[in-house]
Formats: structure tokens, C-alpha cells, sequence
């Protein structure tokens, strides 16, 4: 073998540095401190060691993730109702729908129309 690296497949999936600190940076938003000054503590406190955006940047994704919920969550809720009644089709209708009413209008005759009529 020779001395290359040879590529990876598979393998763990990527994971953020900030995910066992969410708890930490939602209580500190709660106490109304930027995200330069999470960012600062993170590093102090934590020896995260991440740029102002970053933890800006993770704390709105792990909301959306966590408000859309999981997928592997939604099969355990089998019990819940259906979010729309299955309503049954009735029998087909025994009387057709009324045909709207013939509009008054007449068309006019060619042949007495004048062609400058039209210029």
C-alpha cells in the first residue's frame, strides 16, 4: 500500500461543536446577551472557539428543526386522529344542476352594418 489516504465512506455524521450547548446559549438569550458575548463566554467558560455568527446560525436551525419535530417521532403518534374527518361520498345526484339562463343578447346582422362603421 502505498503511503496516500485512501477516502472514507460512511462514517458518523456531522455534529456541531455547539449542540451539548444549546440549553447554555438559550439561557443565556433569555438574559438578553448578544450573540458577540455568547460567543465570548462560550470560549472562556467552554473552550468553544467559534466566530459571532456561529452560534447565531445554530441556535435558529435547532429551532426550526425542533419545532418542524422528527420523523421517527411521528410513527410513535399512530393514535391521534386524522387531521381532516374522512367524510363518505354520497350516492350520485338524481337531478342534474340547472343550466344558467340564456343572456339577451342578439346578434346583429351583417348585412346591415356599414363598413364605416368601423374605422
Amino acid at each position: 500500500m502505498t503511503g496516500t489516504a485512501q477516502p472514507k465512506h460512511g462514517g458518523r455524521a456531522y455534529h456541531s461543536v455547539l449542540e451539548s450547548h444549546f440549553d447554555f446559549i438559550r439561557e443565556l438569550r433569555q438574559r438578553r446577551k448578544t450573540w458577540k458575548e455568547i460567543a465570548e463566554v462560550l470560549f472562556i467558560e467552554h473552550g468553544v472557539h467559534v466566530t459571532l455568527y456561529a452560534p447565531y446560525r445554530f441556535y435558529q436551525r435547532q429551532l426550526r428543526r425542533r419545532a418542524k419535530g422528527h420523523w421517527e417521532d411521528a410513527e410513535n403518534q399512530t393514535g391521534l386522529p386524522p387531521a381532516r374527518p374522512i367524510a363518505v361520498a354520497k350516492g350520485p345526484q338524481t337531478q342534474p344542476a340547472p343550466l344558467p339562463a340564456k343572456p339577451d343578447f342578439k346578434q346583429p346582422d351583417r348585412n346591415k352594418l356599414n363598413d364605416g362603421d368601423f374605422t
